[in-house]
């Protein structure tokens, strides 16, 4: 069973998981719309290959916790972290558009004035 069959699987009622929109050395991000606010988010999860291990499994879920406690408009809010299934993951508002990786690598370094601007609101 693939990941995206096995998070599918264990949110069904919950969430219909569309499809993986990123991946990075943490997680796999998947859009998934929540089908009671009728809404879509982003839901993070830990890879099968991660999830066995409780250190790596406590530091993926502090990462949501510590996230969920900031509010900032440069910070997607957290919904929501959980274990269901063998499926650890966190819920968080999706936010539509191209990421960074995206942008340099279609338009590449972007204007110095630019750069400073978005480490700015970082």
């Amino acid at each position: 069973m693939s990941e995206l069959s096995a998070l599918a699987a264990a949110l069904a009622g919950q969430y219909d998981v569309e499809r993986e929109i990123g991946r990075g050395g943490m997680g796999i991000v998947y859009l998934a719309r929540h089908l009671k606010l009728d809404r879509p988010v982003a839901i993070k999860t830990l890879p099968a290959h991660l999830a066995g291990s409780p250190d790596v499994r406590e530091r993926f879920l502090r990462e949501a916790r510590t996230a969920a406690h900031l509010s900032h408009p440069s910070i997607v809010p957290i919904h929501r972290a959980d274990e269901i299934g063998g499926q650890v993951f966190f819920v968080m508002g999706y936010v539509d558009g191209e990421s960074l990786a995206q942008q340099l690598a279609e338009r590449g370094r972007p204007p110095f004035v630019q750069t400073i601007a978005q480490l700015r609101d970082v």
